[in-house]
């Protein structure tokens, strides 16, 4: 089921980025309704993080990490304590190095933990994805200068980006990986190497990432682990949003057709080639495969052989389902990205220069943010080293001759999965359903064929409704909604979560959903079922009272989260209480007219 929003819907959903509180007091005592913007242009917001009055990390190994955060070339603000610079993957004279910026935790109680993010690509820069998903400030497309993130991962928690694999980012040396255990050795050695220069000895590490990720991360962990080494490598969960677990055609082209239904109004094909689009899925084997493995309890082990392939291994032209909808889509919609099916013309500008997976800069605009020379000098980057968000850009690859050996045939064939779960019990795969490029039924088809805990795969479809909580917005420059966004589901050990209203970058299109995921992996929260406010609301901002299974019982995970149902309208609250809601909705659109 389809539903189109009229005007009168757009003008309720303008109302649901209020907080809970307004829209309970939009009615003021003598019976007239009450500026809802009145108390946030007044409101004068304390800063989101402040320097800690002595630091952990500051040290004779560490000062010459020291970032100056009052002195970040276009940042008009302290962006608080953080360090960073290049380490060795090995020894001190090894000339491969990765590059890091780590940001200690705003929270002012110590907690000794670390965050590590990946970026994926391969080949693209964590560092890219700090400025534009979940760093403490953001440049996002569109935006005249960077802004403060409220979503900041280093509110919860001592935060690293780190560019990664040899070859991405400001990263340096020779590639020489041929495999993900191969960069998974390079990563433990810089580990180990980062944990003696700022003293993080016996920490938790949490490893998350997103997209190739899928790849990275679990590599990366389970090498951490299998080292029983606590005192550098103590594994306490892992996280990973949209990500690739196995060949690209379990999350791209087996299920593209199914996706192409539930988005139907934002792809917009003609009867005849949606047609002609079922005919070859069906021939192509896609739609059987789907029938037969996408189910709750799994039927069974998944063949490593996939369909659509002939016998020497190379995929028929006419089974490459995605290819073929991306040169239809664009058609269409000359800015169609494969990150977010609703992106359209005109391409904001980017700082970084990624543009959508476009890489286009106009002429007249410099050297993206992180390539000009007094950036680099601020983040202590070295200065003759062209900063690509992905080094495709540049015709650099991280692995050699560009093939990653780890690839394999079959759906999550990788080894490293379970022990990772069985052994943390903390392991969450989450997956926005507007994502066109990896969908969120390829990371379902991957749980159903890993088997933890002597079990195969999920037992139960995930159907519970997943909240975040109503909040505060102190300010205007990063807004995040608050309500029901999809669905979640635990098993084992293993969280999935699905969020409707996000794409490929799910971090950057719902904030407040991947920061409760960051509080549910370092243990602040139970769940995303829980309703109490966020760990970082001083307010503790009042959530709304009302039974959410029985707000979320007409939506289901394969129809919506899978398969990338339109949203219900759920997450735009079914805790709006009462006439106020809508009256606050009028005064915005009275407003704005």
């Amino acid at each position: 089921m389809h539903l189109g929003f009229g005007w009168w819907q757009l003008v309720l959903a303008s109302g649901a980025v209020a907080t809970w509180e307004w829209s309970s007091q939009a009615l003021n005592n003598s019976g007239r309704a009450a500026d809802p913007l009145e108390p946030t242009l007044k409101l004068t917001s304390p800063p989101l993080y402040r320097r800690q009055a002595q630091s952990r990390f500051l040290n004779e190994n560490s000062q010459k990490f020291v970032v100056n955060g009052t002195a970040i070339p276009e940042v008009g603000f302290d962006v608080g304590e953080s360090y960073a610079g290049l380490l060795p993957i090995n020894g001190t004279n090894d000339p491969n190095q990765l590059y890091f910026w780590f940001f200690p935790s705003a929270d002012p109680e110590p907690h000794d933990e670390i965050l590590i993010w990946l970026t994926g690509g391969p080949g693209c820069s964590s560092v890219g994805e700090l400025l534009q998903e979940n760093g403490p400030f953001l440049w996002p497309p569109g935006v005249f200068k960077p802004v403060r993130n409220k979503w900041s991962w280093h509110r919860l928690t001592n935060v690293v980006w780190i560019d990664q694999p040899v070859g991405a980012g400001f990263s340096q040396g020779v590639v020489t990986a041929r495999n993900e255990f191969d960069v998974a050795r390079q990563f433990m050695g810089f580990w180990k190497n980062f944990v003696d220069v700022f003293g993080l000895q016996n920490f938790k590490v949490y490893v998350t990432g997103s997209s190739y990720s899928g790849l990275y991360c679990p590599y990366i962990a389970h090498e951490m682990i299998d080292a029983e080494d606590p005192e550098y490598f103590d594994v306490g969960g892992m996280m990973i949003f949209d990500a690739l677990y196995s060949k690209d055609a379990v999350s791209q082209d087996i299920p593209m057709v199914p996706f192409v239904d539930s988005w139907q109004r934002a792809f917009s094909f003609n009867q005849t080639f949606t047609e002609l689009l079922h005919t070859r899925a069906d021939e192509c084997g896609y739609t059987q495969y789907l029938e037969e493995f996408l189910v709750f309890p799994p039927a069974g082990e998944q063949p490593s052989d996939l369909p659509g392939y002939n016998e020497d291994g190379f995929q028929k032209p006419e089974c490459n389902m995605i290819s073929q909808v991306f040169s239809a889509a664009i058609e269409l919609n000359p800015c169609f990205t494969v990150y977010s099916v609703f992106d359209h013309c005109p391409r904001p500008h980017d700082p970084l220069g990624f543009s959508g997976g476009s890489f286009v800069v106009h002429p007249d605009a410099g050297p993206v943010y992180f390539d000009r020379p007094d950036v680099k000098a601020a983040i202590n980057a070295p200065a003759d080293t062209e900063w690509v968000f992905c080094s495709s850009q540049a015709g650099r690859a991280v692995f050699v001759d560009g093939v990653d050996e780890s690839l394999n045939g079959g759906p999550a064939a990788q080894p490293v999965l379970p022990r990772i779960i069985e052994t943390t019990g903390n392991v969450i795969l989450g997956h926005g359903a507007r994502d066109f490029v990896l969908t969120a039924a390829g990371t379902l088809l991957a749980i159903q064929n890993i088997t933890w805990g002597g079990v195969r795969g999920f037992q139960t479809e995930p159907r519970n409704p997943l909240f975040a909580p109503y909040h505060s917005d102190e300010a205007f420059d990063v807004l995040a909604g608050a309500g029901i966004f999809g669905s979640w589901h635990e098993e084992r050990g293993l969280t999935y979560f699905g969020v409707e209203g996000a794409g490929h970058f799910l971090t950057i299109d719902q904030p407040a959903v991947a920061f409760r995921a960051v509080e549910i992996l370092l243990g602040r929260v139970e769940d995303f079922q829980s309703t109490v406010a966020f760990t970082t609301d001083a307010n503790a901002t009042q959530q709304p009272t009302l039974d959410l299974n029985a707000a979320f019982s007409r939506a289901s995970a394969l129809g919506s989260t899978a398969g990338g149902r339109e949203s219900s309208g759920a997450s735009l609250g079914e805790g709006w209480p009462t006439m106020a809601g809508i009256v606050l909705a009028w005064l915005v659109l009275t407003l704005l007219v």
